[in-house]
């Protein structure tokens, strides 16, 4: 089992890169399709990893599986947020005036 100190900074590291992660498919320079991902990024290898375990073909995946492949990237993402089954993630926002 791990320590919470472990488990508190696996959890804020998933979180970074959950949010990251839905930055990138959702903001304003979002891939049409999730195969339009350069090999570069970082969510390159994932969301390929992803496909071939769904048995798709990577070059010629229609719009609606390369939306089920951004899903399951984020629902993967979502699920390493609690790293340790004797833990449950909290999160507490704080906001400051801008």
């Amino acid at each position: 089992m791990a320590i919470k100190k472990e488990v508190l900074e696996q959890s804020q590291k998933a979180i970074a890169t959950y949010f990251q992660l839905s930055k990138y498919l959702f903001g304003e320079d979002a891939p049409e399709d999730v195969n339009e991902i350069p090999p570069e990024n970082p969510y390159y290898e994932s969301a390929k990893t992803i496909s071939d375990e769904m048995g798709l073909d990577w070059d010629n995946m229609s719009h609606e599986d390369s939306i089920r492949v951004m899903l399951n990237m984020l629902a993967d993402a979502f699920a390493a947020i609690e790293p340790d089954e004797h833990y449950d993630a909290v999160l507490t926002i704080s906001f400051k005036k801008v």
